[in-house]
C-alpha cells in the first residue's frame, strides 16, 4: 500500500474518532424532547413527559409518553450513546445515534420496529439536580 494511502485512511481515522466523539460533561443533565420524527416527517406528540437524564456516574432514566420509563447504565462510544436498561431481569442494550450535541441541544437518531425515529431534546438547565 503507498505512503499516500495510508495517510489518508489515518487521517480519515482521526477525524472520525474526533470529529465525532461525545463531550460527556456536556451531555450529563436533563434533557426534555422538544420535537419528534418519524421516517424524516415531523410529527405532533405531546412530549412535555418525554424526559432523557444522564448522570456522570453513567446512570439514565428515560421517560416516554405514557407509563413507559426504563434506567440503567450508558457509555459513550464515539457517535453513540449505549443504553443498558437494567430495569427488567434481562437486561436489554440499545444503541442511540448522536446526530447533534452542544450545551444546550441534542438530536438523537434511533430505530423502532423498522422505523427511523429522531428526538430533538433542550436541556433543562433550571433542574436543580447535579448531574
Amino acid at each position: 500500500m503507498s505512503t499516500m494511502i495510508r495517510r489518508f485512511f489515518f487521517l480519515l481515522f482521526l477525524v472520525n474518532t474526533t470529529a465525532c466523539s461525545l463531550d460527556e460533561q456536556e451531555i450529563c443533565g436533563n434533557w426534555q424532547a422538544l420535537a419528534f420524527s418519524e421516517n424524516g416527517k415531523s410529527i405532533e406528540i405531546p412530549l412535555d413527559s418525554v424526559q432523557l437524564r444522564l448522570w456522570s456516574s453513567n446512570k439514565y432514566h428515560f421517560k416516554s409518553i405514557g407509563l413507559y420509563s426504563e434506567a440503567g447504565h450508558w457509555e459513550p462510544t464515539v457517535n453513540y450513546l449505549s443504553l443498558t436498561d437494567t430495569t427488567n431481569t434481562k437486561a436489554t442494550q440499545k444503541l442511540i445515534k448522536i446526530i447533534y450535541q452542544s450545551s444546550d441541544s441534542l438530536k438523537v437518531k434511533m430505530e423502532y420496529q423498522g422505523k427511523e425515529q429522531v428526538l430533538f431534546f433542550g436541556k433543562n438547565k433550571q433542574d436543580p439536580t447535579v448531574y
